[in-house]
């Protein structure tokens, strides 16, 4: 009788050692990324509004939304989500002496100068941090 239920438990052990080998299958080559950007994540203060500089930057999205990044030795920084005629987009929002400029882009890493040592730029959540960067926010970064 021992030995039946030692051969039962050999088997059993042996089953278990299978079931943890299983391997699974690797996410397809072509399957596309999806990039979030956890700056979006938090509600909207009144910080996050863009200033009127800015106001004519977005014409083109709908259903927008902003978020304030901070100020970098006086060039304040905004990151912007929406819907633009093409299809969702991401952009940063520089304004320094009231001048606005901006970059935008539909997806992966964003990068808006300003003709200055700094570059901002705005990265998905997940990819790493740009070299010789700042963080300023969350997914935004100042590089030099």
């Amino acid at each position: 009788m021992h030995r039946g239920i030692a051969r039962l438990a050999v088997v059993f052990v042996g089953m278990l050692a299978l079931v943890g080998c299983t391997e699974v299958s690797p996410e397809p080559t072509n399957s596309p990324r999806t990039y979030t950007y956890s700056i979006f994540d938090t509600g909207a203060e009144d910080i996050d509004t863009l200033p009127d500089a800015a106001g004519d930057l977005f014409a083109d999205l709908t259903q927008s939304m902003s978020r304030y990044a901070g100020d970098d030795n006086g060039t304040q920084v905004w990151a912007v989500h929406g819907i633009g005629t093409e299809g969702p987009k991401v952009c940063l929002v520089l304004v320094a002496h009231d001048v606005a400029s901006t970059g935008c882009a539909s997806r992966g890493v964003l990068e808006v100068g300003r003709g200055t040592s700094a570059a901002y730029q705005l990265v998905p959540d997940g990819d790493p941090a740009p070299d010789s960067s700042v963080k300023l926010a969350e997914n935004v970064y100042v590089v030099r």
